[in-house]
């Protein structure tokens, strides 16, 4: 058994330098991966697969005999290659020193291997056995030091200590260009002290995915949300949240954090979080279509229908429906200005899909390739730009609106007053649409932004242009003037300036029946109300707590 699929590449990666074969991939995909010798002559095999609901990897074949002549073990100069072979001796000594490494290769194959490709060796084998993120969190003042150096306006934030707060790039970005939707969402981190990483994320004009803040936690609680959200607040120079949307899956006190210390801000619950439970209480309701048509209707018409037909498939399941606030998921009491209709936490499952290679590094290596993947990110769109400078809309937009233009062909003109339109479909469903104001019946224009689809048929009676129609956060300027200004690249580590920081140590390591027993004794609420009390001390004197925004 693997802890999971990157866990069992690494080992039979190593098995393979090793054991003196090369491996050839025959099956790389997320939920089942397989190698083969690669010798024709070899039937040398294993496959590995995911367990149902889990991360879990477990071997469900292999043939252990190889028939190949495999290569003699000579020396190789090659880091991969030492870390491999004596990946036991790193095993068994954590603080092995490299003069031991090299003697004993003198002493076997007669050669004086480098010094820097043995102490490349070291952090591949302290990387692939997951003893390096002691050593991260010594080098993260250093890391500080660098993104502030690269950029004033970039903010680090290590522990409690307060810092005058400048917009950083992404931020800004944020606050001005993107949609006001901030999903945020916990990641469990795989090393030795259970942390917990959290995120923020939005969409950009183009449906791309925007990083916004990242915080390392010791335990996810009300503390840490609301460490994070503040801090957030203060990036984004909010007046209490105001303007700012924000979804969550409502677990540990994340919606607590938002009513009480961002009492302007809007709190969206995720609908899978909603769903999942719903499934769990009522297994046996055939409702599951019908919530999900719920949830993403964008009227309170359309909402009523579809609760109704679940009232008549299972009342009790309508009733637990209605008592939960309900009106924290259904898409249609979402604020206009936000511009987005997104109902899970579908950005940040994206944005750990994107950095699930990057989880498993220490805290410094981690936020390191975090930053770079961020400005490699800014630098790529900005070039993407150019490709359509020319159009009045974003690439995805112009998707949405063809398909939404074919599909309102369907629709017929009935009446006409001015701006005011009637339009018919063929099941006898009217709707309204007022082209001065940009609005429909429907709720969808409004909603998202972009012209639905009985708004592209109107446009068209009009002899309009559908583009002029689209609301300014989805246009190339708009774009243009997010991404084009650039962001700083992080340096190497060889182009860091070293200073005489303090090395931080690591949080103690503790059991996580221990950290789940914290705060068990009074509930969300009650520790939300003393944190008010408090002036927040609780949730910015954690020492255990690193966050980078």
């Amino acid at each position: 058994r693997f802890r999971d699929v990157s866990h069992f590449r690494k080992a039979i990666e190593v098995f393979a330098i090793r054991d003196g074969f090369k491996l050839c991939v025959m099956e790389n995909r997320a939920h089942a991966v397989s190698y083969e010798c690669s010798d024709l002559r070899c039937d040398w095999k294993i496959k590995a697969e995911r367990v149902v609901n889990g991360r879990t990897f477990i071997v469900t074949e292999f043939v252990a005999q190889h028939k190949c002549t495999r290569r003699h073990q000579q020396f190789q100069h090659r880091s991969k290659w030492i870390s491999a072979i004596y990946l036991h001796r790193w095993k068994l000594q954590p603080n092995l020193r490299t003069v031991d490494i090299k003697d004993e290769i003198k002493a076997t194959y007669g050669v004086v291997c480098h010094e820097a490709k043995l102490l490349c060796a070291a952090k591949r084998a302290k990387h692939i056995l997951g003893m390096d993120h002691e050593d991260g969190y010594a080098i993260l003042n250093q890391f500080k030091d660098e993104m502030e150096r690269i950029n004033s306006r970039n903010i680090v934030l290590l522990e409690t200590k307060r810092h005058e707060y400048g917009e950083e790039r992404t931020s800004y970005a944020f606050k001005n260009h993107c949609r006001r939707l901030l999903a945020v969402d916990g990641w469990k981190i795989n090393n030795p002290y259970n942390s917990v990483m959290l995120v923020a994320a939005a969409l950009d004009g183009n449906n791309g995915i925007l990083p916004i803040a990242f915080c390392e936690v010791h335990v996810e609680d009300l503390d840490s949300w609301v460490f994070f959200i503040k801090n957030i607040n203060n990036a984004l120079r909010l007046d209490h949240g105001e303007g700012l949307c924000i979804m969550g899956d409502g677990d540990n006190g994340i919606d607590y954090a938002v009513k009480e210390f961002l009492p302007k801000a809007v709190y969206r619950q995720c609908c899978l979080k909603i769903f999942t439970e719903m499934v769990k209480r009522f297994p046996t309701a055939p409702v599951e279509h019908f919530f999900w048509s719920a949830c993403r209707s964008t009227s309170a018409t359309s909402f009523n229908k579809y609760m109704d037909l679940i009232h008549n498939e299972s009342e009790e399941c309508h009733d637990w429906l209605l008592q939960t606030d309900w009106s924290s998921w259904a898409l249609f009491t979402i604020p206009k200005w936000v511009k987005c209709i997104c109902v899970t936490l579908s950005i940040t499952d994206k944005l750990r899909n994107y950095l699930h290679q990057y989880l498993e590094m220490s805290i410094a290596s981690r936020y390191v390739a975090i930053a770079r993947l961020t400005a490699e990110l800014f630098e790529r769109r900005r070039m993407e730009v150019w490709n359509w400078y020319r159009e009045k809309v974003t690439p995805t937009v112009r998707e949405v609106i063809k398909d939404r233009t074919i599909d309102g062909q369907r629709f017929v003109l009935v009446e006409e007053n001015g701006n005011r339109l009637k339009l018919i479909d063929t099941t006898s469903i009217i709707f309204y649409l007022n082209m001065e104001a940009q609005s429909c019946s429907c709720g969808l224009r409004q909603k998202s932004g972009i012209p639905c689809a009985h708004a592209c048929k109107g446009i068209q009676l009009i002899m309009g242009n559908v583009e002029e129609y689209v609301d300014n956060m989805m246009s190339v300027q708009n774009f243009c003037s997010m991404y084009v200004p650039g962001m700083m690249p992080f340096p190497e580590k060889h182009a860091w300036k070293w200073a005489a920081c303090n090395k931080l140590l690591p949080p103690m390591i503790e059991s996580v029946n221990t950290l789940s027993m914290k705060g068990s004794n009074e509930s969300a609420s009650s520790r939300a109300r003393q944190c008010i009390e408090n002036n927040s001390d609780a949730a910015t004197n954690n020492p255990q707590v690193h966050m980078v925004l």
